[in-house]
């Protein structure tokens, strides 16, 4: 008799186990804010939209970690900051707070590496969407709108150096040739690299090292390639608004929205990704730009179109 209690006591916590990941049981998730406002506001406006079964608290991350709250079934943090925050406080909050799932958004790969360093999560869970485009995605936007370039520089920091092996590997796979200008590790090592880099490069595909673009460098990167006449292919829209010709990014909606993917699935089974480089993307451009440098370019909304139908994804 004690036997069959046991099975049925086993049986009735492995079926409400499998109903709270199967969504049946709605998840306590914050949304732990770098800052208010802007993109990570439109972040968390997107998971509620997405999550409408979840109880979300959304604050920032500070609030959310001093609160007297009991611990929450997940974290979603939206900015490297929020992630460094909670990372090193819940650490100091006891046994009850160590195995809170962590999905790290809005944030670039090597900053969510960095505070793994920093903060090894132990038997946390922690997964990540990081801002970074997929590599192959960046090569096949060059050979989409630049058929007849062939030498794609960059400028390698220390921030991005550990990535310039795939890099090669796919400019190959794209029938380029990656031209890797020296080692930048301090500012004024930036425009002497630049200039050998531009001396044989068809395009400057800018990398996000802050090392090497920031706001201190930006203009002078710009400025140097413009008269150079080699378009600059960047990361963000705010760069090709102030002067390169195009970029391929995600927007906070489209990150919120893959975010949103994430934790159904762990609420289906139990699981987290380690790291997901965004699915979904936009292109900007620069039509001014390219124009003054002699290239024409088709519609934003076109490329992207071709690019997703080159990932299977129309």
């Amino acid at each position: 008799m004690r036997r069959i209690l046991h099975a049925v006591v086993g049986a009735a916590w492995l079926l409400s186990m499998t109903l709270v990941y199967a969504g049946n049981v709605p998840q306590h998730i914050w949304v732990a804010l770098a800052e208010e406002g802007g993109p990570y506001a439109e972040v968390a406006g997107v998971l509620r939209a997405e999550l409408p079964a979840a109880a979300i608290t959304t604050a920032s991350w500070g609030a959310l970690a001093d609160s007297k709250e009991s611990p929450p079934d997940m974290i979603i943090t939206v900015g490297h900051a929020a992630l460094e925050g909670m990372l090193g406080r819940l650490a100091a909050r006891g046994a009850a707070w160590e195995g809170i799932p962590i999905v790290a958004t809005l944030l670039p790969r090597v900053s969510y590496r960095a505070e793994l360093d920093n903060h090894p999560p132990g038997r946390r869970p922690v997964a990540a969407l990081v801002l970074d485009q997929p590599v192959a995605r960046q090569m096949a936007l060059i050979r989409r709108t630049l058929p007849n370039v062939r030498r794609v520089a960059v400028l390698p920091g220390p921030q991005t150096r550990p990535y310039l092996d795939a890099l090669a590997r796919e400019a190959d796979a794209h029938e380029l040739k990656l031209v890797k200008a020296g080692s930048i590790d301090a500012p004024e090592h930036i425009f002497a690299s630049l200039r050998a880099a531009l001396e044989t490069a068809d395009v400057l595909l800018a990398l996000p090292d802050t090392v090497v673009y920031n706001s201190a460098s930006l203009q002078n990167i710009l400025l140097t390639t413009y008269r150079a006449h080699v378009p600059l292919m960047a990361f963000s829209p705010a760069y090709v608004r102030a002067g390169a010709m195009l970029a391929v990014y995600s927007t906070p909606s489209q990150i919120a929205r893959q975010a949103a993917a994430i934790v159904r699935n762990w609420r289906a089974t139990g699981r987290l990704p380690a790291e997901q480089m965004p699915h979904e993307f936009t292109v900007i451009t620069n039509p001014k730009v390219a124009a003054s440098l002699g290239i024409a370019l088709d519609d934003a909304a076109e490329i992207a179109e071709d690019l997703r139908r080159q990932e299977g994804n129309p």
